[in-house]
């Protein structure tokens, strides 16, 4: 019994823990979009993401606000002698505002300038080899100023007015 024990803790012990990657890391904003360098391992290839064009009427309403995203793939890949295989980085980028609140959208208007919060999200999704065959995993993380270094200032966006940067500012937005 006390063997079992202690080979238990010793398993426990060893198993080192696996942080996901971190994306933002390897991402850059400007005024055109979101670009991701191919600064990880797993997903070695760049993409990158444009923000959508937002056409808005003179008063500052508009029907609806356009999201965007990308999808990148790489069929196989060896990552510290792990093969992996079908693996898929999909970044998006979507309004800040959320649809219920469009009506609501001429009051913001005057204080955003002529420009629209937009925020973003990365999702990795891959099968990794194992000794029980393929074992299917996914992992994600949002885009916003505070898992980015090196945001310009003029990108930065206090969409919910509390003082600290909660999003980007999208200057692809044009009057009809």
């Amino acid at each position: 019994m006390r063997l079992a024990i202690f080979s238990m803790v010793f398993l426990l012990l060893s198993v080192q823990e696996v942080s996901p990657p971190d994306f933002c890391a390897s991402m850059q904003i400007e005024k055109a979009g979101i670009y991701y360098d191919g600064g990880n391992a797993l997903f070695p290839a760049p993409l990158f993401l444009p923000f959508p064009y937002v056409y808005v009427d003179a008063d500052g309403g508009a029907d609806s606000l356009p999201k965007s995203s990308i999808e990148g793939r790489i069929p196989f890949s060896k990552v510290h002698g792990i093969l992996h295989r079908q693996i898929v980085l999909t970044i998006k980028l979507r309004p800040y505002l959320y649809d219920h609140l469009l009506p609501y959208l001429p009051r913001y208007w005057a204080g955003w300038g002529e420009r629209i919060p937009y925020v973003g999200e990365w999702q990795l999704g891959y099968e990794e080899e194992t000794a029980s065959g393929w074992e299917k995993k996914e992992i994600s993380g949002v885009i916003n100023p505070a898992c980015m270094k090196g945001v310009p200032d003029e990108l930065l966006a206090d969409a919910d007015f509390n003082g600290s940067p909660s999003a980007f500012w999208n200057y692809e937005v044009f009057s009809r």
